[in-house]
């Protein structure tokens, strides 16, 4: 030990001040990181506790449900009720359950284009208990997704509840007053034409009614097309014009081969139109406002939702505001154009932050970009009889133009005095319940997240099925309203001011904001057996299975399958496999 002590003596002085200063240091930067882990942990607990709630609804109650839509949200809706005991009938306006994931030849109801695939991997978005095959690909096609929600609806005895061809004309409240009315429900057989282009004034002497004691509103917001004022000019352009509503595939409803054809907006569906129409049209032009971020479907052959995903490591260990830092976001954009490229150099040169925007998914755009047969240009600026203007003064030939600009919210068979929506603004409690509403009346899956929504749908139903079964309550009007006040602030806040942007959220915290209030938040301590599944694999939703009410016996075993499969051991699939037959559809 004296030897020790002479030989530091005779370090020279500045070698000593280098250790002290290094030791200080690292001694700040563990401190640093402590502090961070407490604050975050802090935050993570905040946003996990049970809320305090101040109105529960008699158990017994409410016995009969109607959920109105069998697409995604829908079958997802009518299984939780079904699991709470609820008797429940479901109203489908088409003969088929997948809703726009139903592809159609005709406009009669949104649906996808004949060439869709999922831009969300199917280990994100499966539903908690019932996780796709392993044999699918890791985005797979509409039909495998529409097999996957046949083979769900048939599993937990939604398939035979569903009133198939029945519309929707009105729903009322019998005592708006009251907080558990009971409701009655106008409705007709389907004529097949898209609500949005029916008369409102629609009630007749072939309507069918009947009273409920409470309503799942299932039936999405891709159903009323959104377009932009008309540009100067635009009446007298002779090519043809269309919504993305109206796409199928580059032959319907526009035989785009050899055609000069602009696309108008830069999300997932837009950019796809591109891409498809840019292998057969003499000339595609991509209009956009602001330019885009980019994301690949894979990075380092892994699902993009897989390498930049939020694990429950993250949630736990970093604050949300350290999480939207300019530190974090900028690593988020490195870490994309290190993949993609300079979005500028491609002619995106986008206006706004990674995160402050809905993400465009696509494999293929930059490539269709760099070959020629995709051309960014600047937002229109005028039409003439056979061209376009765009905001750079540059004029080009075009024989069509479909714009891909989103859609309204809206809910043609609610009275708007009763739901209000203005510029797609609606102000829900958990985007789920009208604090001015009774609570008997539960609107799904409005929500636009970053992720999968059929998860989210799913959790919304479990949330509002415990409320309906009395196992938790719901805060009064006033708490509800500045829930929702903090909730728009903070979109408005970190969102561009778009029509698209009003229902936003972050899948992780919003899952766990629900699942906080149902009881359902994987417990880290029960867990410890797939404790390294559990904190670092993105967050599944195979999760809120493993604890809490409904949980799941094939969880954990689940959820350690998903991690190795996204990770480590890709399973072989035969080609074709698992493709639904026409006949089935």
């Amino acid at each position: 030990m004296l030897q020790l002590l002479n030989n530091y003596l005779i370090i020279p002085l500045f070698i000593k001040i280098i250790l002290i200063l290094f030791s200080i240091i690292t001694f700040g930067f563990v401190l640093f990181l402590l502090i961070i882990f407490a604050i975050g942990l802090f935050n993570y607990n905040k946003a996990i506790k049970k809320p305090k709630n101040e109105n529960f609804i008699p158990r017994g109650t409410i016995k009969k449900v109607a959920v109105i839509g069998a697409g995604s949200s829908g079958i997802t809706a009518a299984k939780e009720a079904i699991e709470r005991g609820f008797e429940v009938t479901i109203f489908e306006q088409t003969g088929e359950i997948g809703g726009n994931w139903y592809f159609r030849e005709s406009e009669s109801h949104s649906s996808v284009y004949r060439s869709t695939f999922i831009n969300t991997s199917r280990q994100l978005m499966s539903y908690s208990d019932f996780p796709m095959s392993n044999q699918l690909p890791t985005y797979p096609h509409h039909k495998q997704i529409i097999k996957y929600f046949y083979d769900y609806a048939k599993h937990f005895g939604v398939y035979e509840k569903i009133k198939f061809h029945t519309q929707i004309i009105d729903i009322k409240p019998l005592d708006k007053e009251n907080n558990l009315s009971k409701w009655k429900i106008y409705y007709r057989n389907s004529t097949g034409t898209p609500l949005y282009l029916q008369p409102i004034d629609k009630l007749d002497n072939n309507c069918f009614e009947e009273t409920f004691d409470a309503i799942m509103v299932c039936n999405g917001h891709h159903s009323v097309p959104r377009l932009p004022p008309k540009f100067t000019g635009q009446d007298e352009f002779e090519g043809q014009i269309i919504h993305s509503h109206q796409y199928k595939d580059q032959f319907n409803p526009i035989n785009c081969t050899d055609k000069r054809v602009v696309v108008v907006g830069i999300g997932n569906s837009g950019v796809d139109i591109a891409n498809e129409l840019s292998r057969c049209a003499k000339q595609v032009y991509l209009s956009t406002r602001t330019g885009a971020w980019i994301f690949p479907k894979f990075i380092r052959g892994y699902a993009i939702d897989h390498i930049l995903a939020e694990t429950r490591m993250l949630r736990m260990l970093l604050p949300e505001f350290i999480m939207n830092s300019n530190v974090i976001v900028g690593k988020l954009e490195s870490e994309v154009e290190k993949h993609q490229g300079s979005m500028k150099s491609w002619g995106l040169d986008p206006k706004v932050r990674i995160t402050q925007t809905h993400p465009t998914v696509s494999h293929e755009l930059l490539h269709r970009i760099g070959n020629g047969t995709i051309i960014v240009k600047k937002n229109i600026k005028k039409f003439y009889k056979d061209k376009v203007e765009f905001e750079d003064n540059s004029i080009v030939r075009a024989d069509a133009v479909i714009f891909s600009t989103g859609y309204y919210i809206d809910f043609r068979f609610i009275d708007r005095n009763l739901l209000r929506i203005e510029d797609n603004n609606v102000r829900l409690y958990k985007f789920i319940f009208d604090p001015n509403l009774p609570k008997t009346i539960a609107i799904i899956a409005l929500i636009q997240p970053l992720g999968a929504i059929m998860p989210i749908a799913e959790m919304q139903s479990r949330f509002t099925t415990h409320i309906w079964n009395g196992d938790i309550g719901l805060p009064s009007i006033d708490n509800m309203n500045k829930e929702i006040d903090r909730k728009l602030k903070k979109i408005r806040k970190r969102y561009l001011n778009r029509a698209r942007h009003t229902i936003q959220v972050d899948f992780g915290s919003y899952m766990d904001e629900l699942a906080a209030a149902i009881g359902c938040i994987p417990s880290i301590f029960s867990n410890l057996k797939i404790l390294r599944y559990l904190l670092f694999s993105p967050i599944w939703p195979v999760q809120y299975r493993l604890n809490g009410p409904s949980k799941w016996k094939g969880a954990a075993e689940t959820l350690k399958t998903l991690y190795y499969s996204a990770f480590f051991e890709r399973p072989e699939r035969e080609a074709g496999s698992n493709w639904i037959d026409e006949e089935n559809q």
